[in-house]
């Protein structure tokens, strides 16, 4: 049987997940599930997601939800390429940026990014400003290390970059959206204001296979 994959067309969560199963060249049965009750919050689909969320996947009797878990599942199932380091050095600068990702710039993605997203910015316009602040900082942060190196954590790609990269159209996307100074900031156009991110962003979008995990409705 094969893995079966679930996921929504521009979660940057599931996205991860099929960049992760392109670069291990993996096969896969695809199931794309709408942001609905009815989808994510059936009986059939909770056995799977629990929390009824994407994505998640299901391989034979094992079942894997949360986005960097089934990074990590998809390592010890076929562990070429590697993702996650080679020897403890690689490993623990890769799970530093992992956690970097998760602790400073996931938790603004809600109060930005959604909030466009979800038609909120008129109660939450503050909030939105302040959270897309907080995220220009990190990008800073970032775009001065990609100066000097070409991946997040390693000489080459691994889970770090994975992890991070869905993010940024993500949140471009949202900037783009509103396309207002006092809103959307420097996210609107990544080239001009964070050109080492840029760069690798493009070493991202160069993996045979990328086209094929880009979000559907987004080339509408």
């Amino acid at each position: 049987m094969a893995l079966e994959v679930y996921w929504g067309s521009g979660s940057p969560y599931a996205w991860r997940v099929l960049l992760a199963l392109e670069v291990k060249q993996m096969n896969y049965e695809s199931h794309r599930l709408g942001f609905t009750d009815e989808e994510l919050k059936s009986e059939e689909y909770l056995s799977i997601s629990p929390r009824g969320k994407v994505p998640a996947i299901r391989d034979g009797s094992v079942t894997v939800h949360e986005s960097i878990a089934i990074m990590r599942y998809l390592e010890d199932i076929k562990p070429e390429p590697v993702l996650f380091g080679c020897n403890p050095v690689e490993r623990s600068k890769i799970w530093c940026s992992i956690m970097e990702v998760m602790n400073y710039i996931e938790p603004n993605i809600l109060n930005y990014a959604r909030t466009i997203f979800y038609g909120e910015l008129a109660e939450k316009k503050l909030l939105a400003v302040e959270a897309r602040k907080a995220i220009e900082n990190e990008l800073i942060y970032l775009n001065k290390s990609l100066e000097k190196k070409e991946y997040l954590s390693s000489e080459k790609l691994s889970a770090a970059d994975i992890v991070l990269y869905p993010v940024i159209p993500f949140l471009t996307r949202a900037a783009n959206k509103e396309n207002t100074e006092d809103v959307s900031g420097t996210l609107r156009s990544i080239n001009e204001h964070y050109p080492a991110i840029s760069v690798w962003c493009k070493k991202i979008e160069s993996i045979p296979g990328y086209e094929k995990t880009y979000p559907p409705h987004w080339k509408d």
